[in-house]
């Protein structure tokens, strides 16, 4: 109850994912057809004093049901139909902060299923440090509020397998039907519960594989007919609310639910690019990830409940101990299997998060029973334990609202992480523009106009933004019209686009959200106030040799000395040749090493470098990189800009850096 309360009261604390709009576009498509059976929206429903800004003609029902891809819509449909409830009948609750209701509700219930788990186990002493470890682990605290599909399936995933559990303790059909019915929500919100069976199978395995070996398979005769049934059953249950809940399959479910699986097999392979974490072909990043990002006090508990697990399965005759381990393994060895990939941290496996928390809280209670072994009355060894997690709520109220990008000292904490380049240190998936939304309308002047460099402007509802302030794709580079950019920031991200170096390099920031240390968010004002010295004054190379060029297939351009390069541009010919194609850019520093370009031939570097393209002139920003020589490698060797006439070159006049 703490949990919801609390996240009810902060739910405007938090921005949006970036993954969410579409979730919360398509909910509302399905929601309004599943309601209504019309696949268009009612005009008159659009116009009202309240409706979503997530509800748009143009992403209709029609819309899904041709070009519905990726992640399951259910989960979607769920929030949508809060924020109809919430939001467009009741008004009591904000537009955006309506959908995350549905997140935080889910989570908060989650938090009490495993108090009520845990406690039916090993006693409410477990049970409440299990519930405590999880509504205070910082990827699952912070992710609760803003994030539409981890948090939420961790939540079916854990009824599901209680539910299953519970089947076989009071050997219920009732019980064994239920848990279908949460796969299903699992299943509905990300494919990650087709391997709930993982977890599972080997769990009756260790229940009962004693009696297997002893009586074989005559022990399938003592077993009730109505649960080989209920077994036949279960994935029927789950596939048929998939199919009932994303019309997209309707029209050919075998091939589309394929495609689906396609799109999942191509996100979840491949070769992590990290060769740090590399053993063998097994990928640690994700063991790494979760060592580093757990608190202590949390990572000490789950240390030591993870002895006891191992300790109790032989003792237990429900063998619940070797369930919480099967639940803590599968969704990490699945994501640490050769030939497998993640990204971003471990926010999509956040199911293993509770059975790590019901694993802590078997390991306080362990620890209570050490500290009883030096005269420490038990009431006093239990607020010992209860106490040691006072400073982890200290430090997420530091953090808030992003705790999510919490890490521990064993790596130097988020300044550390950064350090070290840890892939998705510091990563908020969108959560942090809004903090930047509000300084936006604090400080900036009247009738200002603002982008985003990388991110989406989906990633900024228009709500968020004070009327006057203007937003859309306005970065003008070089050209300097007083623009502000924002940008979100981790380690590999932003990627190294020209547009978010230019901002990084050239400008000295008006505001940042930082933690720790560390930058999470940059605001800049792109004119020539904010512009940092030496980086104003601009002048042209006369001494550079050019080699290369239709007929060879390649253009290079070797400078006399090594300059700061901030614009090239070609004059060339456009007949019988291609105006436009891809192709990569080399440079050198020093002549010897080589870079790539941030971006590729044509890509695109804000709305003033396309204004000075022409079919006959090319034009290429750098973001005064030092550089010895440039190599164009156009794909096609038609290209219109090897047919060159002429060069010209600019670079940094004053700069020595």
């Amino acid at each position: 109850m703490v949990f919801l309360v609390v996240g009810i009261i902060t739910l405007s604390d938090y921005g949006i994912n970036v993954d969410e709009p579409i979730h919360f576009i398509r909910g509302q498509a399905y929601l309004n057809f599943f309601l209504t059976g019309r696949k268009e929206y009612p005009q008159d429903e659009l116009t009202q004093d309240r409706v979503s800004n997530w509800k748009i003609q143009q992403y209709n029902t029609s819309y899904f049901l041709e070009k519905d891809s990726g992640h399951p819509p259910l989960n979607g449909i769920l929030a949508a139909l809060s924020n109809k409830i919430f939001y467009e009948k009741l008004g009591i609750l904000g537009d955006l902060e309506s959908y995350h209701f549905f997140e935080i509700f889910v989570s908060s219930i989650l938090i009490f299923l495993l108090y009520v788990m845990v406690k039916n186990e090993y006693g409410n002493f477990v049970g409440f440090v299990a519930a405590l470890s999880l509504g205070l682990h910082p990827l699952f605290l912070g992710e609760s509020h803003f994030n539409i599909k981890d948090p939420v399936l961790a939540s079916f995933f854990a009824f599901t397998i209680y539910f299953f559990y519970l089947g076989i303790k009071k050997e219920s059909a009732r019980h064994i039907l239920i848990s279908s019915l949460f796969a299903a929500l699992a299943f509905g919100t990300k494919f990650n519960a087709v391997f709930l069976p993982f977890v599972i199978l080997p769990y009756i395995l260790v229940r009962y594989g004693n009696i297997l070996i002893r009586k074989g398979i005559r022990v399938l005769r003592e077993i009730p007919k109505r649960f080989f049934l209920l077994l036949v059953l279960y994935p029927m249950v789950v596939l048929a609310v998939h199919y009932i809940s994303r019309p997209y399959l309707w029209a050919d479910p075998i091939g589309r639910l394929l495609e689906i699986f396609s799109y999942y097999k191509y996100i979840g392979t491949g070769v992590f690019s990290d060769s740090r974490f590399l053993i063998g072909g097994w990928n640690t990043y994700p063991a790494v990830f979760i060592a580093v990002s757990t608190p202590l006090v949390i990572l000490f508990y789950f240390t030591i409940g993870i002895g006891e697990c191992i300790f109790r399965i032989r003792r237990e005759k429900s063998k619940f101990s070797a369930l919480l381990l099967f639940w803590l393994l599968v969704p990490i060895v699945r994501v640490s299997w050769p030939g497998t990939f993640i990204y971003s941290g471990v926010r999509q496996i956040m199911e293993y998060v509770p059975a790590m928390a019901a694993i802590s809280g078997l390991g306080a209670l362990r620890t209570r029973g050490l500290l009883k072994k030096f005269n420490i009355k038990t009431p006093f060894a239990s607020l010992v334990i209860l106490l040691s997690f006072i400073p982890l709520i200290i430090t997420l109220m530091k953090f808030h609202p992003n705790e999510s990008v919490f890490m521990n000292s064993l790596i130097g904490g988020l300044r550390g992480a950064v350090e070290k380049k840890l892939p998705g240190a510091g990563g908020t998936m969108g959560n942090v523009y809004l903090q930047g939304v509000w300084w936006l309308n604090k400080n900036a002047e009247e009738n200002a106009r603002f982008g985003l460099p990388v991110g989406l402007l989906s990633n900024i509802p228009r709500q968020f933004l004070r009327p006057d302030i203007e937003m859309g794709p306005y970065f003008s580079g070089m050209k300097r019209d007083g623009e502000y950019m924002m940008e979100m920031i981790s380690v590999n991200f932003p990627p190294p686009r020209y547009n978010f170096q230019y901002l990084d390099r050239f400008l000295n920031p008006v505001y940042q959200v930082e933690v720790d240390g560390v930058s999470l968010l940059k605001v800049w004002k792109n004119d020539k106030e904010h512009t940092k010295p030496g980086f104003l004054e601009e002048i042209e190379q006369k001494n550079f040799k050019i080699t290369g060029g239709k007929k060879e297939g390649y253009l290079y351009i070797e400078l006399e000395n090594p300059a700061f390069l901030t614009k090239l541009e070609i004059d060339h010919g456009k007949e019988n040749c291609l105006e436009e194609g891809s192709g990569d850019i080399k440079y050198s520093p020093d002549g010897q090493s080589e870079i790539h370009a941030p971006d590729n031939l044509f890509g695109f570097q804000g709305p003033y470098a396309k204004s000075l393209q022409t079919e006959t002139h090319f034009v290429y920003f750098f973001p005064a990189v030092k550089t010895k020589w440039i190599h164009f490698i156009p794909a096609d060797i038609n290209l219109c800009l090897l047919n060159w006439k002429n060069i010209d070159i600019s670079s940094l006049k004053n700069l020595r850096q």
